[in-house]
């Protein structure tokens, strides 16, 4: 029986009525006027630049506070009013139209704020109307056609990308269905989804420019949708897309899709190399005690608002981020706020901490923390570790910035530390911060600091690409081979992301298999891409969370004890460690929770529409 549309969500696509035809906040005109000329057509479409998911915006998805990172495994907050807290991490995910995520309700729609599956549907009707109308259009020349039609192709695929990648395969929302259209809509398998999908990104890629005008910085280019089909071929691939609607089983890697990402991986690659070199990973060429300081910019930067790197990213284009670090990676005495805005923070889990391998001193390898040749010591916990982990960890006893009188600052979160309070609300929960995307010059007692550098949101950089193509060559052809002659095994590409911060290469005791080296791809992906709101979609598309979350407090973190308190200055005190639970984090994962619900309203109305197991 068909069935005909009449619920909010799916009117966000097939309704007639542009409820939300916004357009660019300067326009005040109707549908009609859209179309008459170039500008005005480009203000329509810029809606979907807006849209947008801003994970390092402290309000996105209405999210209030805590950073992504604290969904998976990687974190901890003590904002326990946000619904990323007793929504999301209690699992209490069905019919949960207002929350981050899962939401799919129209509260701030078409902005940074609103649902990310509600505005990827917002922004693919936008889309749908570009490709409808502006071939039709007499006012503008070929070449704005094409770069109309390119980012418009591009984001329909993005958004689809996004929808598909929480809720499975969908059916194809080619075109824009209006209110009375019959529809039946039964569901694609995610790799039929995909081969659509990656149909759009070609357009794009043939449609859009290498690089836009300085003024036109953060639209969309080719390599952007090079990156996104490489991305996209690689979820393709993974264990929990490999399954047909209404299976969550983990058989494995897609043979066929991996070789497809490690292809399209590689064209990536050889694209930066030929075309774009300055959009090689940052570093690499530098000299090996340049490498690991060099790092830092890669997240923040000045004058520049986008690292060199930054393959697809949404362009704040100078915007401060002085509240989003506050609120993500500060606690009150550091940022010197009160109330909501000084004591919530996001603080790394010791889960993380732990995937920062150790180097030996003596045969200069590097080893997992806890294996018997690493040389770590709980005694000395932070020592030997890899550059990276000095790049994002502020630990205790760590020096960080300076008082107004020019006195260092350090963390202390240990026993009767200034950092560490019985109160749960004003506490740092690890024992840890992130110095990701923090400069040691910004706080509460230099505010002219939180102006030397910018940041923004980054969807995919350069280093990723490395990351995809090794994990799709490893589950292709394993670590050691290239029978395609791309020019670099699985292997070989993990250990150029590990040179070029200086990081040696991966023991060759990790790399003599598929199943071996597998783990440490995963590992490097972990500590590489750390709270770049990847983790999240790693854990889920390798079916790896129900084990990551199987103990009733998974997310661990430091207690330290001060063995010398009488000692005042803080580099001369002698601590204890010793790994703890966070009794405030839990995080309520099954089976059914690989895949988002689509609301029940939703499934309802449309007979076809097959909800995912267990919702």
């Amino acid at each position: 029986m068909m069935k005909r549309i009449n619920i909010l969500l799916l009117a966000l696509i097939f309704s007639a009525c542009e409820t939300y035809l916004d357009l660019a906040p300067e326009l005040d005109i109707d549908e009609p006027d859209v179309f008459e000329n170039y500008l005005s057509a480009q203000g329509y479409l810029d809606n979907c630049y807006r849209a947008l998911n801003d994970y390092m915006y402290w309000k996105s998805q209405t999210v209030n506070r805590p950073h992504i990172a604290a969904l998976s495994d990687e974190a901890a907050t003590t904002y326990i009013y946000s619904k990323l807290v007793h929504v999301m991490n209690a699992g209490n995910w069905f019919n949960q139209s207002e929350a981050l995520e899962v939401g799919y309700g129209d509260g701030s729609l078409g902005n940074r704020e609103g649902y990310v599956i509600s505005n990827a549907f917002y922004s693919i009707r936008i889309a749908n109307k570009i490709l409808k109308n502006v071939p039709e259009m007499n006012t503008i020349s070929d070449a704005e056609e094409k770069e109309l039609l390119g980012q418009a192709y591009f984001f329909r695929a993005w958004n689809y990308f996004e929808i598909i990648r929480r809720w499975g395969g969908m059916p194809l929302f080619d075109h824009v269905f209006v209110g009375d259209e019959e529809l039946d809509l039964p569901r694609k398998t995610y790799q039929e989804s995909t081969e659509w999908m990656l149909s759009d990104l070609d357009l794009a890629i043939d449609l859009l420019p290498n690089e836009w005008s300085e003024a036109n910085t953060g639209r969309i280019t080719k390599v952007a949708a090079m990156a996104v089909k490489s991305m996209a071929s690689l979820y393709a691939a993974s264990p929990l897309m490999n399954n047909p609607i209404g299976t969550v089983q983990n058989s494995g890697y897609n043979q066929q899709w991996a070789e497809k990402a490690a292809k399209y991986a590689n064209e990536v690659l050889q694209y930066i190399d030929n075309e774009l070199p300055a959009k090689k990973m940052m570093g690499e060429d530098l000299p090996e005690d340049q490498k690991a300081d060099a790092y830092r910019f890669v997240f923040y930067h000045y004058p520049n608002f986008v690292s060199e790197e930054s393959l697809w990213y949404l362009n704040s284009t100078g915007e401060s981020r002085k509240n989003d670090m506050i609120i993500h990676f500060q606690n009150m005495r550091f940022s010197k706020n009160t109330g909501n805005y000084g004591w919530a923070i996001t603080t790394p889990s010791q889960n993380i901490v732990d995937m920062f391998e150790v180097i030996n001193t003596t045969d200069g390898q590097a080893y997992p923390f806890d294996d018997p040749n690493s040389g770590f010591s709980w005694s000395n916990p932070y020592n030997n570790r890899d550059p990276r982990f000095y790049n994002n960890i502020l630990y205790p006893g760590r020096e960080w910035g300076l008082f107004k009188d020019g006195t260092p600052m350090y963390l202390e979160t240990w026993d009767g530390g200034a950092d560490l309070s019985a109160n749960v609300l004003r506490t740092v929960p690890t024992g840890y911060m992130c110095v990701k995307w923090w400069w040691p010059e910004a706080n509460g007692y230099n505010n002219a600091g939180f102006s030397k550098y910018y940041y923004n949101t980054v969807y995919i950089r350069t280093t990723q690409i490395f990351l995809d193509y090794a994990e799709a060559m490893n589950e292709a052809y394993g670590p050691n081979l290239d029978p395609e002659g791309y020019g670099m095994t699985a292997v070989e590409a993990i250990n150029r992301v590990r040179a070029r911060v200086g990081m040696v290469p991966v023991n060759s005791k990790f790399t003599s298999s598929k199943e071996l080296f597998r783990e440490r791809i995963r590992n490097e992906r972990a500590i590489e891409l750390m709270w770049e709101n990847h983790r999240w979609f790693d854990i889920r598309r390798w079916m790896i969370a129900e084990d990551l979350f199987n103990e009733t407090y998974p997310i661990k973190g430091i207690h330290v004890i001060d063995q010398t308190p009488r000692v005042k200055t803080v580099p001369d005190k002698q601590f204890s460690y010793f790994p703890m639970d966070v009794t405030t984090e839990t995080r309520a994962f099954d089976s059914k929770h690989y895949w988002y619900p689509i609301a029940k309203d939703h499934i309802d109305h449309l007979g076809n529409l097959e909800q995912n197991p267990g919702w």
